[in-house]
């Protein structure tokens, strides 16, 4: 690693608390509402949202709020419109709507306020796996099966509601990935963008012009799940073949790896950069420092097989799906503050109840 990326990871850890939230499996709640699998969890950004996707082709929509200390999760709504299942939901950065890919090819956005969707994006060719959103909800971009990638243009009144949607550039690069495209993630903040297929390569491309930049190789296996650093000029990535991968995006280089016990299904950084979470194929989770990688909570969840997971932005809710699991379950995990130079410190707690 370079004294640089030292310095830089010095600065995060002395400007960010020694706090971090410990999810205890011991400590959560089951939600039976879905009819079938749940494919994706996305939270909103000011903690107030969380909607769950799942393959009965319904996304719902979930109210989070607090009474006297305690966060209750309400449902808001069912949000009926696609015709196949759902694979991935991004909320805009006011929470004011909701996207939505599904294998139906479409793309759906939905007003949140008004509980209906306000446009459908229709020019994939087949299913859709992955979306996102980017510099400071101007633009909207979507991947999948077709091996497409599709940057749309939000035009917006005076008012910043959204207006109209327009394809703005269709990225299909000869150089680009060769099977379809399981996630597409923005960096807005260095205008780059993301992209993993089924293959053991990372994409990099120029935002929003669509340009390749580099291709970062690595991994022996398929890839499943990448995560930008949300200040450092970073980004993880995980999948089959049991590693976790840092990579520094100024030189383009690996700066570290991790071997796992198992595949890695999903990654998140925290929202201030100084620890990350897993989600193994085993079904574990795990809480690392980002400073030096070293764990600091791990979880076995005995539910199903395959999880699909989500985290809200002040990481004090996880969501999690165990697949093939019937009647199908939201688990929500409470989240508890606890000092991370003392293991087991309770500092704060989080207290969850659930209602209709």
């Amino acid at each position: 690693m370079s004294s640089l990326i030292k310095k830089l990871i010095d600065q995060t850890r002395a400007m960010n608390s020694n706090t971090f939230f410990d999810f205890s499996p011991g400590k959560s709640l089951k939600i039976i509402e879905h009819k079938d699998e749940i494919r994706v969890f996305e939270f909103s950004s000011d903690n107030k949202w969380f909607a769950s996707g799942s393959w009965d082709n319904l996304v719902i929509l979930w109210k989070i709020s607090e009474n006297n200390g305690t966060k209750v999760i309400q449902k808001q709504n069912i949000l009926h419109g696609h015709s196949a299942s759902i694979t991935s939901l991004k909320f805009c950065e006011d929470n004011r709507y909701l996207i939505s890919g599904s294998k139906d090819g479409t793309v759906k956005i939905w007003d949140i306020y008004n509980e209906k969707y306000i446009f459908t994006l229709h020019h994939h060719e087949s299913r859709v796996f992955s979306i996102d959103i980017g510099t400071k909800n101007d633009y909207i971009l979507s991947a999948g099966e077709d091996r497409k990638m599709i940057i749309w243009k939000i035009i917006k009144d005076r008012n910043k509601n959204w207006i109209k949607i327009e394809k703005a550039k269709i990225i299909r690069s000869k150089t680009g990935p060769k099977e379809k495209i399981h996630v597409i993630k923005v960096n807005s903040r260095i205008s780059i963008f993301a992209c993993i297929g089924d293959e053991n390569i990372i994409y990099l491309w120029d935002f929003p012009s669509g340009n390749l930049i580099s291709k970062l190789k690595g991994h022996q296996k398929i890839i499943y799940t990448i995560d930008f650093h949300p200040t450092l000029p970073f980004l993880i990535s995980g999948g089959k073949d049991k590693s976790i991968f840092f990579w520094n995006l100024e030189t383009k280089k690996i700066i570290n790896r991790i071997q796992t016990e198992s595949s890695i299904s999903f990654l998140k950084f925290s929202n201030d950069g100084k620890f990350f979470l897993t989600v193994s194929l085993k079904n574990e989770i795990k809480i690392y420092d980002f400073s030096d990688q070293k764990i600091l909570q791990k979880h076995k969840i005995n539910e199903g097989t395959m999880l699909t997971a989500g985290i809200s932005e002040d990481w004090s809710i996880l969501a999690i799906s165990p697949f093939k699991k019937q009647p199908t379950l939201i688990i929500i995990i409470f989240g508890e503050k606890r000092n991370s130079g003392k293991f087991l410190e309770n500092i704060y707690l989080v207290k969850f109840s659930y209602s209709f």
